[in-house]
């Protein structure tokens, strides 16, 4: 079984730690007494509640048997939605960059069918070791998945050596 899950990033649990930080620094817009600051509050914290709402409930990805299934958990822990889709579906494993202005930021991990539908199944950075990351797993998920690996080398920025 392959499985991808954002749950388990650092990243996912920092942000976690921002929010209730960005809850703490708003609340003087809360209590204020002036109207202007209520407003602006409200506005504060309902940015933040859906920001909350996409942080509670991570997607995970999963290879085993013949099926691709993702799963929406709430806080990464309880399954809240499950969705199987058989790999017969899809006829091979790509790495797939949109082109940036400024360069590429992200490398995806995408199966894909003869048209142009693409399932995500994990991103990196573009980052050498992020490509690398990448490259790694679309291997191993092509392995797992029985489809070829159609490899392209994505782009990284010529700063990114992290």
């Amino acid at each position: 079984m392959l499985t991808h899950r954002n749950a388990s990033k650092p990243a996912w649990m920092v942000f976690g730690v921002v929010l209730i930080a960005a809850a703490a620094w708003g609340w003087p817009l809360i209590d204020s007494p002036r109207f202007e600051n209520h407003f602006f509050g409200l506005f504060w914290y309902s940015m933040l509640l859906l920001g909350a709402l996409f942080w509670a409930f991570p997607a995970e990805q999963r290879v085993h048997g013949g099926v691709l299934e993702r799963r929406i958990c709430l806080l990464g822990l309880i399954p809240v939605r499950t969705r199987h889709i058989p790999l017969s579906a899809f006829t091979r494993v790509v790495l797939d960059q949109e082109p940036n202005v400024i360069g590429p930021d992200s490398v995806w991990v995408c199966l894909a069918d003869n048209g142009d539908a693409r399932f995500v199944f994990s991103h990196y950075r573009a980052t050498r070791r992020g490509v690398n990351k990448a490259v790694q797993e679309a291997r191993h998920l092509a392995a797992r998945a029985g489809l070829p690996f159609v490899a392209e080398t994505p782009e990284t920025p010529d700063s990114a050596d992290v």
